[in-house]
């Protein structure tokens, strides 16, 4: 499973995560300056296993980066986005860790960072495409996403976005979205780093056949 963070959740909330999906394990892949704003509530039942990004050491402040004569100096619509999940393909072995570790558990596990979206996106991807499903429905979920936070981009675009021009904005809304282009990037450096998905699997997140198998099952494929 993957959500969004966890901060704020209801008791009936948390008891339909662990009682009803069954969920022992929460890997909680924010950095530490979200999860001092947000703390990690304590969930009865299941444990937290924190991983934090290598690739964030410093604290970024979305307000003061996507700002009207700010945000067109990272370039394009996408460009910035795709660079970076080119980097998730670098600087992500948490990403093997978390999925050794969910083979070593063998029961319900979910992932999230802040929105469920970057993150969590591409860890989820990587372990369906792991367990053989197809682009298609991979990309799918992936971009489910923009559904499930449809109100936050609606009140973050409302926010962020007063006084950009059309250029600006188009921009702003390609960090807010999940994005086609952006996945594909993860994919095709992990692809190019390792020489084809199998060696990722193999070299990168260093994943066994047996761990594989029940990462498979785990999934229900």
């Amino acid at each position: 499973y993957r959500s969004g963070e966890l901060f704020g959740i209801t008791s009936v909330e948390a008891a339909f995560l662990t009682r009803d999906l069954g969920i022992r394990t929460i890997y909680d892949i924010r950095n530490e300056f979200e999860t001092a704003a947000h703390p990690q509530p304590f969930l009865m039942d299941a444990k937290t296993v924190a991983l934090v990004p290598n690739m964030e050491r410093r604290r970024k402040d979305a307000s003061k980066r996507l700002v009207a004569g700010v945000i067109d100096k990272y370039g394009e619509p996408e460009q910035r986005m795709r660079q970076n999940y080119r980097r998730y393909a670098h600087e992500y072995p948490l990403i093997g860790k978390a999925l050794r570790s969910m083979a070593a558990e063998g029961t319900p596990a979910l992932v999230h960072c802040v929105n469920g979206k970057d993150r969590t996106g591409v860890l989820c991807a990587t372990l369906l495409r792991i367990a053989g499903f197809s682009d298609e429905f991979i990309m799918a979920d992936y971009l489910r996403a923009n559904e499930t936070n449809a109100r936050q981009i609606a009140e973050e675009e409302q926010r962020l976005g007063k006084g950009m021009a059309a250029e600006e904005h188009a921009i702003l809304m390609s960090f807010l979205e999940a994005r086609p282009s952006y996945l594909a990037a993860f994919f095709d450096e992990a692809e190019t780093q390792y020489g084809s998905f199998k060696g990722f699997i193999e070299r990168g997140l260093r994943l066994t056949p047996e761990q594989i198998d029940v990462l498979k099952f785990l999934i229900g494929s």
